[in-house]
């Protein structure tokens, strides 16, 4: 009897030491995973486009990993581009990107958008524990708070409360988080004549544009693209 207990005892220690090992290795693996990704590399540069639907206001991010900055700038849905004769329109945000990337000049490698209205960002940012109400505000509380370990465990549950608008993906999402922790931010807004948009009638057909300043924003170019 004694010889069995002692033998179920070491079974029980071997299979205890097992699970341990297991829950650990799948702890760092997850870690792996994501900052192993061709999307997580801090070497690439990477764009994204973060809409709110509620306030009409949307926010051009590029991750320079080379210059070590953030450059976050603030835009208004209907912003053109007198020079260009290009709109940048919310409703059609990959080609949003594209334009905001032709015209700060910025060779990206990866480009991600988020569409969604006010009530999402708040839920996203309690997945990460810290409160929220706007995405100048979660930027702000991430560039101080930064990447924390845990957070790898928590990325799928904020791309749920993103989706389903959304192209976003876990490692493009801790490389923006660790990002902001660690590399210089810079928050400005794209420089406009008007802040409110002027109605503009062509034929039968009404538009609402807000043009940009040309002039103001050669500086912002020199600074985030070149």
């Amino acid at each position: 009897m004694r010889r069995r207990r002692r033998n179920t005892g070491w079974i029980w220690i071997v299979l205890t030491l097992v699970i341990i090992a297991g829950i650990i290795g799948a702890f760092f693996w997850k870690i792996y995973s994501v900052k192993n990704n061709e999307e997580f590399n801090l070497s690439y540069v990477s764009q994204y486009l973060f809409i709110d639907k509620s306030n009409e206001e949307g926010f051009y991010v590029v991750v320079n990993g080379s210059k070590r900055t953030v450059n976050i700038l603030k835009i208004k849905n209907h912003t053109f581009d007198p020079e260009k004769k290009q709109e940048i329109n919310f409703s059609s945000p990959i080609l949003a990107l594209k334009i905001l990337g032709e015209m700060f000049n910025v060779d990206s490698n990866y480009k991600y958008y988020v569409v969604v209205d006010t009530g999402k960002i708040a839920s996203a940012a309690k997945k990460l524990n810290v409160n929220a109400s706007s995405f100048d505000e979660l930027f702000n509380v991430l560039s101080e708070r930064g990447l924390k370990i845990f957070d790898f465990f928590k990325l799928n549950s904020i791309l749920k409360e993103l989706r389903p608008e959304t192209t976003l993906n876990a490692p493009s999402i801790a490389k923006l988080i660790y990002s902001l922790g660690n590399f210089s931010v810079r928050f400005k807004d794209i420089p406009t004549l008007t802040k409110r948009p002027l109605s503009i009638t062509v034929g039968d057909s009404t538009f609402e544009r807000i043009y940009i300043d040309t002039e103001k924003i050669q500086q912002l170019k020199n600074e985030i693209g070149g």
